[in-house]
């Protein structure tokens, strides 16, 4: 074998794959068909939740993404409002104090930080370390064409083209993995399976240079009925605003994108300031992104990682987060056993079984890509979580994708939820104004 292991695509899931693997001892050759070592994925929010911070610190990607200037989240505030949330539909400005409610977990909560460094700077830095790596072979500007396969079927190898020579090379290695992304060339190669999923949500983001933020936290995130919002900190001093409108509303956007998105951050309640701040970035988005989904370990000898095993709705800002980590599972699964020659068959099937984590969580991510208004249960949660620190701490780790879903989603966190919601229910009864005989009795808005 050339190798012990190809890897396709040189993005985050892609070089940190390589970058494990060559600190094992092993022969590595990451391919990547951009040639230039400053290419970097546009339509991505970069924002990596906190569930992934061991991973960074364990692999030594941390402290160089602070060096290049990354932001670190350390807590977010959720804004839930009456009932959906439809004030920001109708155009109203709700502010905090009128009904709706600030969801802050305590500073001693021990949630793991988020961190953000936009792609500009971050898929450029992770290919430096992987191309440092002692046994990883960087080839960029090579296009994988075909993939082979050893007598028994098993994927043993790939054929590349040279985008500037033309030539063709083959690679061999006991492993190849695809980390190409959504539109994953070697998962279309094998014939992999896709299971899509709609999302009934659009996207569009922009940065902002000497924005001021009016909500609790390091950052912001509303959940306005079907519509969702953003509003980070990010290297260089910016703040990142995105918005997640639901697609009833995307003629409003199709008419004049930039307007729309302003009204809506406009009227974000308790928003950001924005009046003397200077836009730095075109608007950056896309009217239609679908939940893919493939087989992490679809045949022998293949493996997939990052968005090629899963692309998931980007409203909880999991991608990079999934990517760091599905690549840091594949390796902790089989670096060993390739190192000795050994049967990856049970590896992969170690692998396939961390990466249910993310199944998990993308199931009911593709819940929530369809846009829906909250349910009984969503309502429930966000109202208990702004007075329960338990209940916060426990919808702050499910967000941030620090713990299994079942640290919310369990039923003894489901029926203090609803308990809390009966209370309220009475509390709010209670203080109802009767109604006399000579006054028509009025309910009292929540």
């Amino acid at each position: 074998m050339d190798y012990d292991v190809i890897i396709v695509g040189a993005s985050i899931a892609g070089c940190t794959a390589a970058t494990a693997y060559g600190r094992a001892g092993l022969r590595v050759a990451l391919v990547e068909r951009h040639r230039s070592p400053q290419a970097h994925k546009t339509l991505c929010g970069h924002f990596v939740l906190g569930g992934t911070h061991d991973v960074l610190q364990r692999l030594d990607i941390w402290q160089p993404m602070l060096a290049r200037g990354a932001a670190v989240t350390h807590s977010l505030g959720v804004w839930i409002g009456p009932g959906t949330g439809t004030g920001i539909r109708t155009g109203t400005t709700p502010r905090a104090g009128t009904g709706t409610q600030w969801i802050v977990p305590r500073p001693d909560s021990r949630i793991p930080p988020a961190i953000s460094l936009r792609r500009r700077k971050l898929d450029p830095l992770l290919r430096e370390i992987a191309g440092s790596t002692p046994g990883v072979d960087l080839k960029p500007g090579h296009r994988v064409v075909r993939l082979v396969e050893d007598a028994g079927g098993a994927v043993a190898g790939v054929v590349t083209t040279d985008l500037g020579t033309g030539r063709t090379t083959t690679l061999r290695a006991r492993l190849v993995v695809g980390a190409d992304g959504h539109r994953s060339t070697v998962a279309a190669l094998a014939g992999v399976a896709e299971d899509h999923a709609p999302n009934e949500r659009f996207l569009f983001w922009t940065y902002y240079e000497g924005a001021a933020t009016n909500g609790p936290g390091d950052g912001q995130v509303w959940r306005l009925g079907q519509d969702v919002a953003v509003c980070i900190p990010v290297d260089d001093g910016l703040t990142q605003v995105g918005v997640f409108p639901a697609k009833d509303r995307l003629s409003e956007f199709t008419a004049d994108r930039t307007a729309a998105f302003e009204r809506f951050a406009a009227r974000l309640p308790d928003g950001p300031s924005l009046a003397g701040a200077r836009r730095v970035s075109n608007l950056i988005g896309t009217t239609d992104y679908p939940c893919v989904r493939r087989d992490p370990t679809p045949q022998p000898g293949l493996a997939l990682i990052g968005d090629a095993a899963t692309t998931s709705d980007p409203v909880p800002a999991v991608g990079c987060g999934w990517a760091f980590r599905s690549a840091a599972w594949l390796a902790d699964a089989t670096a060993e056993t390739l190192a000795r020659g050994g049967d990856l068959r049970p590896a992969l099937r170690s692998y396939r079984r961390a990466h249910r984590f993310i199944d998990k969580y993308d199931a009911l991510g593709r819940k929530e890509a369809l846009a829906t208004p909250p349910d009984r249960l969503q309502r429930a949660v966000y109202a208990a979580a702004v007075t329960d620190p338990d209940i916060a701490r426990r919808l702050a780790m499910f967000a941030m994708r620090a713990a299994g879903p079942s640290v919310l989603l369990n039923p003894k966190v489901m029926a203090r939820a609803f308990a809390g919601a009966r209370v309220r229910g009475r509390r709010h009864n209670e203080s109802r104004v009767p109604a006399s005989p000579s006054t028509p009795h009025r309910a009292s808005v929540p």
